[in-house]
């Protein structure tokens, strides 16, 4: 078929892309977007930089000038940057197994590997679903240790009454294509705690700007982006396009400050993003009910008082052909549909653990197809993906 639905998509239209392109040079750009991302959280301080990676890594560095732990916490499925920006701070990644109920970490399992070396625990919103227990983990945690929240794929979600990012010590996002607020780059941090603002700070102080080439193609790769994730045009490089994944993740990590382009684009989406974060909940909330009859997936549970922004719908397959005739006959159909991570992070890299360690996530890795759910959907392609799906598993 021709026309293709992306996995993801851009919220952003030419219109918003143009205008930014001409306000970046206004002044005050990163100031208003600043502002705008501390009402939208609830967090008092909030510092840009490139990307959510480098964020983490900027976190990493403040906080090890506040302690000499060297153990950072987070569950074996979620991105490889993740253990990248950890080992280049220095610092040590130990692993927890994930809960099916809701694909996040396990608290349980949490608690099981906290220890006097413990500097934080990472608590990773994955798919946009809020990460359970996180009163309960803030106050077991180790005297003197963090509690990080990885909001990237979770912008606009609420947990327990409050947006993502307010629960922990110190949060980060990210604002790369496929993102709840898609920006095609940058990424932000959020603290109310006063001596973690004030070594984030003094880290800001020490990366540069974003270069001269980023400046001048940052506006381009958003215009592309936003054409590319056309359906038609999408159907067009498809072929082309799904060779280029990026599985592998990167090899160093590159700090800077954001740019004005990715600021001004960032405020003026950041409008509609309580809309777009309610069009994601519903969008995911009706493929939850149209799946929740069939035998053959598991589908994560959303506790009460959760509101998820989707970033994507997870369902895990029992039955892997199943879950391979489920993928070809949604691209037959024009819909794209991804495994996301292919493998736990103790597959990608020498961690020291065993690889039947943290069977969940082994789990997850393999009987795992995500959908789309971006508020652009209609609701006929979420009945179409319904239709589908209880096709192939019956």
């Amino acid at each position: 078929m021709l026309k293709k639905l992306p996995i993801i998509s851009s919220s952003a239209g030419f219109g918003d892309i143009i205008s930014s392109m001409r306000s970046q040079k206004g002044l005050c750009v990163s100031s208003k977007f600043r502002e705008a991302l501390s009402v939208a959280t609830g967090v008092t301080n909030i510092y840009l930089t490139n990307s959510g990676i480098s964020a983490f890594y900027l976190i990493l560095k403040a906080i090890s000038k506040l302690s000499p732990k060297k153990e950072i916490v987070l569950s074996a499925y979620t991105a490889g940057s993740l253990i990248v920006a950890i080992r280049k701070a220095g610092l040590k990644p130990v692993l927890c197994d994930i809960s099916l109920d809701d694909f996040n970490m396990d608290t349980g399992a949490v608690m099981n590997v906290l220890s006097d070396n413990t500097l934080a625990v990472l608590a990773i919103h994955m798919f946009g679903i809020g990460s359970r227990g996180l009163g309960t983990l803030r106050a077991n945690l180790p005297r003197g240790a963090f509690l990080i929240e990885d909001c990237c794929q979770a912008m606009g979600s609420i947990v327990d009454g409050s947006a993502v990012g307010a629960s922990g010590d110190v949060s980060f996002f990210s604002y790369n294509r496929g993102k709840n607020l898609p920006l095609c780059g940058g990424g932000s941090i959020a603290t109310g705690d006063v001596f973690i603002a004030k070594a984030i700070e003094d880290q800001m102080r020490e990366i540069p700007e974003i270069s001269f080439f980023g400046k001048l193609t940052n506006g381009l790769r958003s215009l592309a982006f936003t054409l590319f994730t056309n359906p038609y045009l999408y159907g067009l490089a498809y072929p082309l396009a799904s060779r280029f994944r990026e599985d592998a993740p990167p090899g160093d990590i590159e700090a800077r400050k954001m740019g004005d382009f990715t600021a001004a684009l960032g405020t003026r989406l950041i409008e509609m993003m309580e809309e777009f974060a309610r069009k994601r909940y519903d969008n995911g909330l009706y493929l939850l009910k149209g799946l929740k009859v069939l035998d053959g997936i598991t589908l994560p549970e959303i506790p009460e008082g959760f509101r998820p922004a989707f970033n994507r719908m997870p369902i895990l397959f029992k039955d892997l052909e199943r879950r391979q005739l489920a993928k070809e006959r949604l691209s037959e159909s024009g819909i794209e549909a991804s495994r996301m991570y292919l493998r736990p992070l103790h597959h990608m890299f020498e961690l020291g653990y065993g690889v039947l360690e943290f069977p969940n996530a082994c789990y997850l890795a393999e009987h795992l197809l995500t959908l789309p759910v971006y508020p652009e959907l209609k609701k006929k392609v979420l009945d179409r993906i319904i239709r589908i799906i209880s096709g192939a598993v019956k």
